[in-house]
């Protein structure tokens, strides 16, 4: 059928590649249109945008220190319902990374091994 093929891998490579980087260049101009007519996208009115930012920054000074006691309190109240205990004796907020647990598990193994 005269269909032309070709055997060397570095000609179908090269091919490939162009392939892939045309669908992405051809991706990337669809998503920077996107960008540019995005319907959803807010619009910031210059006039408003300097006399709210004041406002802005009041509030955050009058903010309240963060306090943990309202969701210490949730938690709970959702262990004493789901236990169906009376109270729960002790909330203790844990902060810890995987780091943290892992030196305590291995100091707990260290100490098995030692005595």
């Amino acid at each position: 059928m005269g269909e032309a093929t070709t055997t060397n891998p570095w000609l179908v490579s090269i091919i490939n590649m162009t392939i892939v980087f045309i669908v992405l260049i051809v991706l990337w101009g669809i998503m920077h249109v996107l960008y540019m007519v995005d319907p959803t996208k807010k619009k910031v009115n210059e006039v408003e945008a300097p006399a709210a930012a004041p406002a802005a920054a009041a509030a955050a000074v009058a903010a309240p220190a963060a306090d943990d006691s309202e969701i210490i309190a949730v938690i709970a109240a959702a262990v004493a319902a789901a236990s169906g205990s009376e109270g729960v004796p002790c909330v203790r907020i844990k902060r810890s990374n995987a780091w943290t647990l892992n030196a305590a598990a291995e100091a707990i193994s260290v100490r098995k091994e030692c005595f």
